[in-house]
């Protein structure tokens, strides 16, 4: 099916796989990373007999458990044992940021406190060392197993990064934050003040918890996908574009423009009112033939300008002094401008406070002065009822396009000059 060709269809389908999407990634997409007896990864054990303590551990591996069995000495300030497992022999290590949990089955067997220290060691070239791994960061978390070694599930954002190891190998403050993207090794340790005797951890199972495709990476995926349907409806909208402009008549694609921007029925002109009744100016509809015939004519050097005109707060007289004074000003406006344009210039009202001047053979910058002179002779006119009126203006000229986009760009000048503070000209090129 060709997306360009059934926009509406597309659409549907695309929030029917959004939805999918979203539900798959939520409920499905798992990633797990799973460390037990039977994972063939390397273990070792290490005590604080490297220190110039008297602690013995030795490690007991089977196809259901990794045992750390530990006689803690109390010969060293601070006895240890601890258990290592290397993830990868790769520099890069394992990307664990994008993972959510972490699910521990450990047991833990110990006089006196049960404290474990749980590392996760991350190497980055830019603090430490590929072959000592004593430089890797030591993203810690402390905990005390559930008792008979129920599993427990700790958040990856629990870690913190071991202030012992900052101060050891002064890490810089840049590099203090914890880290899980290049993860190489995993440590159960004993560290810490512990009662001597015998400690005994037992590791059933070690899960990294995690999807193959994260909140962020998904929301990524959608809106690529809807940014492309939309290019493809707006390329298969611009080519049924210029299907439509090579089967007609400029003439024709003029009037159809231009009807769309006023907003007219399909009633025959004679039927519509030319003039509006309050003003005497033109209304929409009075302006469409000559507005055609103008545009026709409109060339590089007899440019036609357009100016969008419109009261400032007008709506506040309404409400403030009545309708009776709002039509007062807007019947002074007309009648003023009236006299500062040419007899060829045509003034419409566009709607309500909102007015049009169009003024053939007529540059950009005549037309901005225009506007300019009709705006400070507003402002510093003598109003009815003593009001202070105050306009802003919108000024483009016609380029080699429907009469309709031109009408935009003025439009959209005006927007700018009220939202820039009103009582202003804003101009825009084709």
């Amino acid at each position: 099916m060709r997306i360009t060709k059934y926009p509406r269809l597309s659409v549907l389908v695309m929030l029917l796989l959004s939805g999918v999407l979203l539900l798959w990634q939520h409920f499905g997409m798992n990633r797990v990373i799973r460390i037990d007896g039977r994972s063939g990864l390397p273990m070792a054990s290490l005590d604080d007999r490297v220190s110039g303590g008297a602690s013995v551990a030795r490690l007991i591996r089977s196809d259901d458990t990794v045992a750390l069995h530990c006689l803690l000495s109390a010969a060293y300030e601070w006895p240890f044992c601890e258990m290592s497992i290397r993830l990868t022999p790769k520099e890069e290590g394992i990307d664990l940021s994008r993972f959510e949990f972490i699910r521990l089955g450990v047991e833990y067997r110990a006089p006196g406190t049960r404290n474990l220290r749980f590392y996760l060691r991350n190497f980055d070239p830019a603090y430490g060392k590929a072959n000592d791994d004593t430089t890797w960061k030591a993203n810690e978390l402390s905990f005390v197993p559930a008792v008979g070694g129920e599993v427990k599930t700790i958040p990856l954002y629990s870690f913190n990064v071991a202030g012992w190891w900052l101060a050891e190998l002064g890490i810089p403050v840049e590099h203090a934050g914890p880290d899980l993207r290049h993860v190489r090794m995993v440590q159960l340790s004993t560290s810490g003040l512990k009662d001597p005797g015998e400690h005994v951890i037992t590791v059933r199972f070690i899960e990294f918890h995690g999807k193959w495709i994260s909140r962020e990476q998904m929301a990524l995926v959608l809106v690529a996908l809807w940014v492309a349907l939309a290019v493809g409806v707006l390329v298969n909208d611009l080519r049924q574009m210029q299907r439509r402009l090579r089967h007609s008549r400029r003439r024709e694609e003029d009037l159809r423009s231009l009807t769309k921007t006023l907003q007219l029925e399909n009633k025959v002109v004679g039927e519509l009112a030319r003039r509006d009744p309050l003003t005497g100016v033109r209304n929409r509809a009075g302006i469409r033939d000559e507005l055609l015939r103008e545009a026709e004519l409109a060339q590089p050097d007899r440019p036609l300008a357009v100016i969008f005109i419109d009261l400032d707060h007008f709506k506040q007289v309404n409400d403030e002094y009545g309708h009776d004074t709002g039509d007062l000003v807007l019947k002074q406006f007309t009648h003023e401008v009236s006299n500062l344009i040419r007899k060829e210039d045509y003034l419409v009202r566009w709607g309500g406070e909102e007015f049009v001047l169009f003024c053939p053979n007529t540059a950009l910058a005549s037309a901005i002065q225009l506007a300019e002179k009709i705006r400070l002779h507003l402002r510093n006119l003598d109003w009815e009822g003593g009001l202070h009126v105050t306009a802003s203006f919108g000024v483009t000229v016609l380029a080699r396009e429907p009469i309709g986009d031109c009408l935009k760009r003025a439009d959209e000048a005006l927007y700018q000059a009220k939202n820039e503070g009103r009582d202003r000209v804003i101009a825009r090129r084709p």
